[in-house]
């Protein structure tokens, strides 16, 4: 298996001669990283003791390993006296540690490699194979793209930009808007790496909402769009759609000579632009998580991706063991989160809600109503109930459905009124809303005055804070590690060698000047230049300090700087 054990010796090394490149080193470096076992031990012990804060040298290392009885394990404290002394500085650890994760990673792709040709011998079909094979991949993947801190520089020009964007009224480009005009304006839409958590309780409507806004974003926005339905068939999903698009009511569709000629043509519009748009389909309900993940990577590889919708959380099984079901749906909803993130798309969670909502004399939901898992409220950027209130009171509107936003991490929580449709599976929102969400109108502005009005406001403000645009954006500046410099020792001026030091590397042209005015100021002249009564005249062919005869030819022999006469 590929290694490189001296490489592997001089990191060790390194991290016990030099607390900087323990720190630098062991964080980016895992305990399988090292291919010789004595070396693997070594490096986990001193790992732990970083985590304990504890200094990392000869002494402390084999106290730990004498106290787990590693010591003689690793060839006792001999082996590490020789680690130490073997490097003579950490000055290149950081290359020996770059020859060690490219062995290692070697050494993984072959494995995986095993692996899957394992399961191609073991398993019943080959889609199973092919799943398979792409998780171990994309796990070696993941494990070899760790994430190290950068300077927040870059991420605040990034929002310094997406607000510029939004004054001059321009529509973020990587944001998802659900055409339900109220909540974009709580979420600012739907954005990448968040888990929009969608619940409520059975035949309220959470599948056809979740329809609907993947039918407004694909249709509306051009987005791609991916729907998981563990519950119904493809076929009903996207008669739903076609219902919702159309306008076309559910039961024209369904009994025999019910649709006109006008309403055929709404069908087959509606038909078309779905045809058209970017919306896939997958209604398999053994779907898991790390199923999800695969499709999804595929799917953003070969067409894009810009949202994922799944109907529902608890119908999903993890595909592991747990030791309850609680504990399955938090692993999933965990896994989801971060699926969100590496994926760089949001993620429409739907979700059922226990019977504690009917319990209470309000009828109203509350994020502990959120069935099987309190895990799905901490890891969700937004949770969002559908609830029915002329379920409880007659007196209320039937086709009237509460979208009541609990918890919003990048913006308000409220509730928004929304109309149901059930002939067409459509939401819409009431224009008179709550005296919360009522704002008085505006006088219309054309888009083109925004975004001048905007502009010129940027421009004014980075002027008093002294920040510099580049066409109306800032620019984060450009980040360049430092290494210290090792001052030279000073040397007398006259041993000094213009343009070098001691150790050859160019020295900056203000020392220069420096030593070759210390040398001026050392000469001490016959006689004062002030007190010249003439004017020193510029030097000519005259000043040659030697003669030459006439029969003399000047020779070039081709050298250069060597003249012979």
């Amino acid at each position: 298996m590929p290694n490189n054990i001296n490489a592997e010796n001089a990191v060790l090394g390194a991290i016990l001669i030099d607390d900087k490149a323990a720190d630098m080193l062991i964080p980016t470096l895992v305990r399988d990283d090292f291919y010789l076992a004595a070396n693997r031990t070594i490096f986990g012990v001193m790992k732990d003791l970083q985590e304990r804060s504890v200094p990392i040298d000869t002494v402390s290392v084999s106290d730990e390993l004498e106290r787990i009885g590693k010591l003689d394990e690793v060839g006792s404290i001999a082996y590490l006296s020789e680690l130490a002394e073997g490097i003579p500085s950490a000055a290149n650890s950081e290359h020996y540690a770059n020859i060690v994760r490219r062995d290692s990673l070697s050494r993984r792709v072959i494995e995986a490699g095993n692996d899957i040709a394992k399961f191609g011998y073991e398993s019943e079909d080959g889609e199973t194979a092919l799943e398979k094979a792409e998780q171990i991949v994309y796990g070696i993947a993941e494990q070899n793209s760790p994430k190290a801190l950068v300077h927040a520089a870059g991420a605040l020009a990034e929002a310094i930009k997406n607000i510029q964007d939004l004054q001059a009224g321009h529509v973020v480009k990587n944001a998802i808007y659900t055409d339900f005009p109220h909540f974009d304006n709580m979420t600012h839409g739907l954005k990448p790496g968040e888990i929009i958590l969608l619940a409520a309780r059975p035949s309220v409507g959470k599948t056809a909402f979740a329809l609907n806004i993947a039918a407004n974003a694909a249709l509306n926005h051009e987005k791609k769009v991916a729907v998981f339905s563990l519950e119904m068939p493809a076929e009903l999903l996207a008669k739903r759609m076609l219902a919702y698009v159309s306008k076309v009511e559910f039961d024209q569709m369904n009994v025999a000579g019910g649709m006109n000629s006008g309403d055929y043509a709404k069908l087959f519009k509606a038909y078309k632009a779905l045809i058209a748009a970017d919306i896939y389909i997958d209604d398999y309900s053994m779907n898991s998580p790390s199923d999800v993940l695969s499709k999804c990577r595929r799917l953003k590889r070969e067409k894009g991706l810009d949202l994922i919708v799944i109907d529902y959380l608890q119908l999903m099984s993890s595909g592991t063991r747990a030791e309850s079901r609680q504990n399955e749906v938090s692993s999933m909803s965990r896994q989801l989160k971060i699926y969100a993130k590496e994926l760089n798309c949001p993620i429409l969670v739907l979700s059922q809600m226990s019977r504690d909502v009917e319990k209470r004399d309000a009828h109203t939901p509350q994020l502990s109503d959120l069935r099987e898992s309190g895990a799905i409220e901490q890891d969700a950027d937004v949770v969002a109930f559908l609830n029915n209130p002329s379920r409880y009171n007659n007196a209320l509107p039937k086709d009237q459905v509460i979208l009541d936003v609990k918890k919003n991490r990048n913006g308000a929580i409220g509730e928004v009124k929304l109309k149901w449709d059930g002939a067409t599976t459509s939401f819409m929102e009431y224009e008179d809303q709550s005296a919360d969400f009522t704002k008085p109108e505006e006088e219309y502005v054309a888009p083109e005055e925004h975004e001048q009005k905007a502009k010129k406001a940027a421009e004014k403000g980075a002027k008093e804070a002294g920040v510099e645009l580049t066409d109306g954006t800032v620019q984060a500046p450009k980040q360049e590690r430092k290494e210290p410099v090792e001052k030279p020792a000073e040397k007398p001026v006259q041993d000094a060698d213009l343009g070098k030091t001691n150790s050859g590397t160019l020295e900056k042209l203000e020392d220069v000047a420096s030593d070759l005015q210390e040398v001026v100021s050392a000469e001490e002249l016959p006689f004062d230049v002030d007190d010249l009564p003439f004017d020193v005249p510029a030097p000519s062919d005259d000043d040659v300090p030697f003669d030459l005869d006439d029969d003399d030819e000047y020779v070039d022999d081709g050298d250069d700087g060597d003249i012979e006469y």
